[in-house]
């Protein structure tokens, strides 16, 4: 059925998915964003018969990821950058006062989370590209045990291993960044609070949702 949606239709049905994975009552992510895997060139190669890009044949670096769309609740990101800072900052009132203010100026800001619109990334290298090529979902935090660097041990060891902006990202606060290899792409979340990987939460975005192209 959404093989048939006007474009229109898609991209409202793609931000209210992206609005809807960071608004729900119970979620604990301030941002969603979906790279889309487009052909580096047009023609594109061959396509299956379902319509549907067939990225199994020739090279790779035929095919890129690149911005569809993104949602942030900047609201929540920076209510609970502000929590944070209260809980942990206790020694005085002056202290408290001056990281207030910092982690204020330091949250999740527009400018920052829409620079990854810039960015493009090719399929099947680095961290996003291996994630859509494998089908795979990576959970990446910004304090990583020893258990989770040796699960990561193979994304970190490469030069490439994570996107640019996402130190910044983390700078500002956030924690926690998903990525979940979908039919058409990746979804990526960010969450200022430590979010585990739970792999039913990953599996049930992988097929209930990002099933269609436009």
């Amino acid at each position: 059925m959404e093989e048939h949606l006007s474009p229109l239709a898609i991209t409202h049905l793609l931000q209210h998915t992206l609005r809807s994975l960071c608004n729900h009552e119970t979620s604990q992510w301030v941002y969603a964003v979906f790279w889309r895997i487009l052909p580096r060139n047009y023609p594109p190669p061959k396509w299956d018969g379902q319509g549907a890009y067939d990225r199994s044949r020739g090279n790779r670096r035929n095919w890129i990821l690149v911005w569809e769309d993104g949602f942030c609740n900047f609201a929540a990101a920076e209510t609970a950058e502000n929590i944070t800072t209260t809980c942990s900052a206790s020694a005085s009132g002056y202290e408290l006062q001056q990281q207030h203010y910092q982690h204020h100026h330091q949250g999740l800001q527009p400018e920052l989370f829409f620079k990854m619109s810039h960015e493009i990334y090719n399929y099947g290298e680095g961290l996003i590209g291996k994630v859509a090529a494998d089908h795979s979902h990576k959970w990446v935090y910004k304090e990583a045990n020893e258990q989770e660097i040796n699960f990561l041990s193979t994304w970190h060891n490469s030069p490439d291993s994570q996107p640019r902006t996402w130190e910044a990202q983390f700078q500002s606060g956030i924690k926690t960044i998903a990525l979940i290899g979908v039919r058409e792409g990746v979804v990526q979340l960010g969450a200022v609070h430590k979010v585990l990987l739970r792999t039913y939460f990953a599996n049930s975005i992988c097929w209930e949702k990002f099933m269609y192209r436009s």
